[in-house]
């Protein structure tokens, strides 16, 4: 790829509003600080298929921790092996290093695991804190090595590579060819500042906060949500209306599907009453309430607004 470089963005925010809709809302602020730096944005799903089928489409890719992790060793496989990569946690105080796959335990006392991850890993330490001519020379070494196949069982690969090794022998042939550059793969040399600098983080203003409602989440072996309003709206509290009742996301009252199937855990969404303004005393109240009617509450979740702006999950139809 030519021309300027390309920071990419996966999330799920067509479905995950609040959670990856503000991970892709920060991304966009933050992409506006540089210019120079094309930026786009996938939905996880179709960025995935696309980084699979065509990883060379890609520069840097940053999303959410659970989708980076899965997708990390994805690229792995893409590119020969998990066992090929190291990754690398920056942060402004401390740093850490490891191979992407973890421990690896189910290869554990064998001698077969591929130690390039961890090797990686450690690449990439060594650039961090400075020490870029020892980094160079590890790099060139494996790839060295990797080029005249001397592979673990998990590259290797019949008419391809010339000796099948263990971890303690691909480690051997690595530090034999300490002091070698490749010949066929492209060379490595690392620039004294190879370490990544992190801007120093500032926070923002905050936000204007305004309390709009709450959820209280309730343990109920009922099945017909009609019966668990009729129960709820009994509580005695004039701030607050019950507006809706969920179950497993799914708006089950009022005006639900009688063919959606109910657990035993409902969201009973209470919002303000017309020309009220609610406080956390409020909740208590009502919180108080239920106990007093034996409703079972398992726990609560306040709605909140910032500048305006809903910041939590809205009903179907909403």
């Amino acid at each position: 790829m030519c021309g300027r470089k390309k920071v990419t963005c996966f999330t799920k925010d067509n479905i995950m509003k609040q959670t990856d809709g503000l991970f892709h809302q920060v991304f966009d602020e933050i992409a506006k600080e540089y210019p120079e730096i094309e930026n786009e944005h996938w939905i996880i799903d179709i960025g995935a298929a696309k980084m699979a089928d065509t990883p060379e489409a890609f520069d840097v890719i940053v999303m959410p921790n659970l989708y980076g992790d899965v997708l990390s060793d994805v690229a792995a496989q893409i590119a020969g092996s998990v066992g090929l990569a190291g990754s690398a946690n920056i942060g402004e105080e401390c740093a850490m290093f490891e191979a992407i796959h973890g421990s690896a335990p189910r290869r554990a006392g064998q001698n077969l695991a591929n130690p390039s991850g961890l090797l990686q890993g450690a690449i990439m330490m060594l650039t961090h804190i400075g020490q870029t001519e020892v980094a160079e020379k590890v790099q060139n070494a494996w790839l060295r090595t990797i080029e005249e196949g001397v592979h673990t069982y998990d590259i290797f690969k019949e008419g391809v590579s010339t000796k099948k090794v263990g971890t303690k022998e691909f480690a051997q042939a690595v530090i034999a060819n300490l002091g070698k550059k490749p010949s066929t793969l492209k060379p490595v040399s690392f620039s004294k500042n190879s370490a990544l600098q992190l801007p120093k983080y500032k926070r923002q203003a905050p936000a204007a906060k305004e309390l709009v409602g709450v959820d209280v989440f309730v343990h109920w072996n009922g099945s017909n949500p009609d019966e668990l309003a009729q129960k709820i709206q009994q509580l005695n509290n004039p701030a607050l209306t019950l507006s809706m009742i969920t179950n497993r996301g799914i708006k089950v009252w009022p005006d639900g599907f009688s063919e959606t199937f109910c657990t035993d855990h409902w969201r009973c969404r209470f919002k303000p009453t017309e020309g009220n303004a609610i406080t956390k005393l409020n909740i208590i109240q009502l919180l108080t309430e239920a106990n007093n009617h034996h409703i079972d509450t398992i726990k609560t979740e306040n709605l909140y607004s910032f500048n305006g702006k809903a910041a939590y999950s809205l009903g179907q139809g909403q």
